[in-house]
């Protein structure tokens, strides 16, 4: 109707997630129950038409580690890109849960933004000059920093997950109110700055955990097991986590090792048996 409505559809393709598909979600322990955190189809939408206090969200994101309210971490790398939710990928949710869930599990510490920045860097999806409205912004991890971190390798297919997306309420502290338009480049994208001497330490920390056998894969089966989604804001931090009764797990049920491989083969390639895990910090 207005120019801005116009613009504001410019992007998207129609929503074919259903209902079922979304309590898939909930039955897997991946999102909460409707009755908790108010979440609906958008099925047969051509895009979104998010009410007040209503965010899109996409099926992929949460198979990958996203819960909302989203966790102080994300939303800081959002402010510093200068982008939104839907402007990254499903690989780049991937990356930074991952990493998330390292740094407090693995490590004992909080996120760490400036190692985060020497590891990765945001990149124009298709290119520099067709850059998509959403998924425009693919996080990759930087060439020269592949042998000191921990090994994966994402699932290259992820289905046609543009067109899986629905609503949920924008619970507190909420994210912005979606804008038109592709993800503009910056700077931020790309800078990292030097190494400095407490990077280098953690690098070395990750060296030696990546030495134990750590993966990407193990890394995600350690929060499947504890049914938590590391990029939700959470009331304890992963070297805070207590066990079945932790306020921050979806559910005290322990998951199948079926079910966990299920889900970890659809975000790695080439993950052959459940990961063991080694002695975490907490």
């Amino acid at each position: 109707r207005s120019e801005k409505e116009a613009t504001i559809a410019d992007g998207w393709r129609k929503s074919k997630l259903s209902e079922s598909a979304i309590s898939s979600l909930v039955g897997h322990r991946l999102l909460r129950p409707r009755s908790v955190v108010q979440w609906f189809s958008a099925e047969g939408h051509d895009r979104p038409y998010e009410r007040d206090a209503e965010t899109v969200i996409f099926k992929s994101f949460v198979g990958r580690g996203l819960g909302i309210p989203v966790c102080d971490f994300l939303r800081g790398l959002l402010f510093f890109w200068g982008i939104q939710l839907h402007h990254l990928t499903p690989t780049s949710i991937l990356h930074i849960s991952i990493f998330v869930h390292l740094c407090e599990a693995f490590l004992g510490i909080y996120p760490h933004f400036d190692l985060f920045k020497s590891l990765f860097f945001l990149n124009p999806y298709p290119n520099f000059s067709n850059v998509a409205t959403v998924g425009g912004a693919n996080l990759e991890l930087r060439s020269e920093m592949a042998g000191r971190y921990i090994p994966y390798t994402p699932r290259r297919q992820i289905g046609d997950w543009r067109a899986e997306w629905f609503y949920i309420d924008n619970h507190a502290p909420s994210l912005p109110d979606r804008i038109p338009g592709p993800p503009k480049h910056c700077h931020e994208w790309f800078h990292h700055g030097y190494i400095q001497v407490q990077e280098e330490e953690l690098l070395q920390r990750i060296a030696v955990l990546k030495n134990k056998g750590v993966t990407g894969a193990m890394v995600a089966f350690s929060w499947l097991g504890r049914q938590i989604q590391p990029l939700q804001k959470r009331c304890h931090a992963g070297f805070e986590y207590s066990g079945l009764e932790d306020p921050s797990r979806f559910s005290s049920e322990v998951i199948h090792p079926n079910e966990a491989m299920a889900i970890l083969n659809d975000l790695f390639e080439g993950v052959e048996s459940v990961p063991e895990l080694p002695k975490l910090y907490r």
